[in-house]
């Protein structure tokens, strides 16, 4: 086992900063803020949309399957991976992580850093106001790896447990319905 740097086994960028308020759309590619990142799943709850060229113009903050995605401001370090359904969408806010799969498996990723990266997290958070998280320090969090196979075995739990998690819920919704 050892101990990295984040930004030793991934690539780091920020999503789209600026003003968005004339570029939302009606329908078209999903555009993700800071409160669609749960812990371990992103939330389509309003959900904001952008045309197809706004999205290619800021191809940058562009998501792929398995990028990580962390929360900036709001619920700093907050985060989940990117799923198939929303490859190809965009996102601001957030620090978008493309990690490097042959050291590091994206699930084991989010999952350290939603539990054991939190108090870094918490610990590095800059702002007067509102305090948030930045791609510096982002690329600074100490991350501990074990072998790839060992990460990808912790990453099958974690996400056996997430779906249980999942469907608790659901019972429990329908139940109070």
């Amino acid at each position: 086992m050892k101990t990295v740097k984040l930004g030793e086994i991934a690539d780091l960028t920020v999503g789209f900063v600026g003003s968005m308020t004339e570029q939302y759309t009606e329908s078209g590619v999903p555009f993700l803020r800071s409160l669609n990142i749960k812990p371990f799943e992103i939330s389509s709850d309003d959900i904001r949309y952008i045309s197809e060229d706004f999205n290619i113009k800021i191809s940058k903050s562009m998501l792929h399957e398995g990028d990580v995605v962390i929360v900036r401001t709001g619920l700093p370090g907050t985060c989940a991976v990117v799923p198939k359904e929303y490859d190809g969408c965009n996102c601001s806010d957030v620090v978008i992580v493309h990690p490097d799969n042959e050291s590091v498996d994206s699930t084991y990723l989010a999952g350290f850093i939603n539990f054991w990266g939190q108090k870094q997290v918490n610990n590095n958070k800059v702002g007067a106001i509102q305090k948030h998280f930045n791609v510096h320090t982002a690329e600074e969090m100490l991350i501990t790896l074990p072998e790839i196979e060992v990460q990808r075995k912790i990453a099958r739990l974690l996400s056996g447990i997430n779906g249980k998690i999942k469907n608790n819920q659901k019972i429990n919704d329908n139940l109070t319905a």
